[in-house]
């Protein structure tokens, strides 16, 4: 058996702060004796900067986190530049739409489209295209818009209101006129003319009217033809382009409407001859007393004056139109008489 003096002496075992058993060394123990002592601050910041997940993961000190955090927009730097973008953007899209206006601008100013190239001019038979256009006083290159004027009408209608005024003006044979801009280069000219159905005698000589009672023009030399006279009114005045001043117009009115049924016998003629022109073999329109009237006409192939009693009005359309016809077909030629009664249902030559 072996010696109690050979076996080896125990070492000896002391517990360890971190609890684990270990040999009691004494220079270890000296080691950790000169240790310097850790505060419970220091010691808890050290875990604090321990990565807690991978290795390489570096933790941040509170004073350097602050530093990059610092380097970083906040909220209200970048809502402002954001407000700064939206400006800039809106300062393009004006500047752009600001050239778009001067390039559009230019065009309507100096484009050749939106000058005058051609005046078309319709409605016209006593007075040429020419002079149509020399009463507007438009000329070509002159630009299509710049003579819109007149009353709030002829604006909103894109109307040469003022050109139309001049033309109106400028003889008493238009009574009417149309002037606006065609687009591309062109100016339109619509015009309405008076035309001279009668003439009156007037201590100067002769004023010629018009249907609507307007003097066309006074005449002292012969007597006018192709056109009656109206008798029996009673005359104050009269002057060119102004309508007849008489002291009563109930004769005037009654002519003027016989008158007018001869021009619509004219312009409704469906027989063999349009173009005779009843108007022209009228000699004379003679008011009387108690509403009778009188014509006179110059039958073709007959010697004597015709004259023909009217009475009522209602139907004096259709009595021109039948006498237009008689006329024509030579009805009164060869017969006798020289006064032709309408006031009745049947007519009657005497």
């Amino acid at each position: 058996m072996p010696d109690k003096d050979d076996k080896k002496p125990k070492e000896d075992i002391t517990l360890e702060e971190d609890g684990n058993y270990g040999p009691k060394d004494p220079e270890k123990k000296t080691a950790d004796l000169e240790k310097p002592e850790i505060s419970s601050h220091e010691e808890k910041s050290s875990h604090e900067n321990k990565p807690s997940g991978s290795e390489g993961v570096r933790r941040v000190p509170v004073e350097e986190s602050e530093e990059l955090s610092s380097d970083l927009p906040s909220e209200d730097e970048s809502s402002e530049g954001k407000m700064i973008r939206k400006l800039s953007i809106r300062r393009w899209l004006v500047l752009i739409l600001l050239l778009l206006l001067l390039i559009l601008g230019m065009m309507f100013l100096f484009h050749k489209n939106f000058r005058v190239q051609n005046v078309r001019v319709s409605g016209n038979r006593r007075f040429s295209e020419e002079q149509i256009i020399e009463m507007s006083g438009i000329k070509n290159g002159d630009h299509l818009y710049s003579r819109i004027s007149g009353s709030w009408k002829d604006i909103l209608k894109l109307q040469y209101g003022k050109v139309r005024n001049r033309i109106i003006g400028s003889d008493p044979y238009i009574s009417d006129a149309k002037v606006y801009p065609h687009y591309p280069g062109e100016v339109y000219i619509e015009v309405t003319e008076r035309r001279k159905v009668a003439y009156v005698a007037i201590p100067d000589g002769y004023a010629i009217i018009s249907d609507d009672s307007v003097v066309l023009e006074i005449e002292t030399g012969d007597v006018p033809t192709g056109i009656p006279e109206i008798r029996g009114l009673p005359i104050r005045s009269a002057q060119i382009g102004k309508k007849l001043d008489l002291t009563s117009s109930e004769g005037y009115d009654i002519c003027i409407t016989i008158l007018g049924a001869i021009l619509g016998a004219d312009a409704n003629a469906a027989d063999a001859d349009p173009s005779f022109d009843f108007l022209s073999h009228v000699i004379c329109v003679r008011y009387c007393e108690n509403m009778t009237t009188f014509i006179d006409l110059d039958i073709p192939g007959r010697e004597q004056v015709l004259s023909v009693k009217l009475g009522s009005l209602q139907t004096i359309s259709d009595d021109m139109e039948w006498l237009r016809y008689a006329v024509i077909s030579g009805d009164f030629a060869d017969k006798p008489g020289t006064v032709l009664d309408m006031t009745g249902s049947k007519y009657l030559l005497r």
